[in-house]
């Protein structure tokens, strides 16, 4: 079916498009077709804030109902790379889930840095359901004055 739109776009409607196309194709591929209540796409998990600063990197992963105790971080060179486990709530024997939205199960994410980070001194902070993670930068990436010497 062809559709004319006249007017001006919405350019996130081409993202719309996109995950349309790549549903038809994983369904002709496959010769299954995708359930209709399954979420369109799978974002990652957890969801990142991530703020630069000439010292390094603040990172801000959400993740309520998250225990600390289920998280583990690591920071190797450029990388950093957040694993874990989301742990499902079930309602009772007797209920019956209209809707699930909320990921559960294990995770694993990795950011790749844009600077190799100081493993030693990265610092971790968890409160209200946000991980907040420090990374400072390694000495050798810092900037650095030189001074001028004249003759």
């Amino acid at each position: 079916m062809l559709e004319l739109m006249i007017g001006p776009r919405n350019p996130w409607t081409i993202f719309d498009e996109l995950e349309s196309l790549q549903a038809n194709m994983n369904e002709l591929l496959t010769g299954e077709a995708a359930s209709r209540f399954e979420p369109r796409s799978r974002a990652a998990y957890p969801p990142l804030n991530v703020w630069s600063s000439a010292e390094g990197l603040v990172v801000d992963a959400e993740m309520p109902g998250v225990e600390p105790k289920d998280v583990e971080i690591a920071v190797d060179g450029d990388e950093l790379t957040l694993r874990g486990k989301v742990n499902a709530e079930a309602p009772g024997a007797e209920a019956t889930a209209l809707r699930r939205e909320r990921p559960a199960g294990e995770f694993l994410r990795t950011l790749q840095l844009p600077f190799r980070a100081n493993a030693a001194a990265v610092k971790a902070s968890f409160k209200s359901g946000i991980l907040r993670i420090s990374i400072p930068k390694s000495e050798e990436d810092k900037p650095r004055k030189i001074a001028i010497e004249t003759a």
